[in-house]
């Protein structure tokens, strides 16, 4: 399933192999953060996110729009990582990265302050 068919739109998504994990870039105007996480996760997945678990059931959706809506450098880089769907998440205001959580170390892996990407 590409991202086009989840109705969410994605700036970008890709695999980068040496980090096993999946990077995908919204825009903030467009797309909130939860919403970008579905569909990154529905994307690595290739399933409808309508299949998938809410992802209430592992944050706080709204919490986690408000905390990264209008985010700027001037309010430091903030990143919140959990888990999804069996998958070690970290989302700040325009990218989540995704890998499988039992490949990651803890739930996910810290390269240089963020997860491997």
């Amino acid at each position: 399933m590409s991202t086009r068919e989840t109705g969410i739109p994605l700036d970008s998504f890709s695999f980068r192999p040496e980090s096993e994990t999946y990077l995908a870039r919204y825009d903030e105007a467009e797309t909130s953060a939860s919403m970008a996480v579905v569909a990154t996760v529905a994307a690595v997945l290739d399933t409808d996110p309508t299949e998938m678990d809410q992802l209430y059931y592992s944050i706080d959706a709204e919490a986690l729009d408000e905390l990264l809506a209008g985010s700027t450098a001037a309010d430091g880089d903030v990143r919140v990582e959990f888990t999804f769907e069996g998958h070690a998440v970290a989302v700040t205001d325009t990218e989540v990265i995704a890998a499988r959580a039992s490949d990651a170390d803890n739930g996910h892996r810290e390269t240089g302050g963020s997860m491997a990407a």
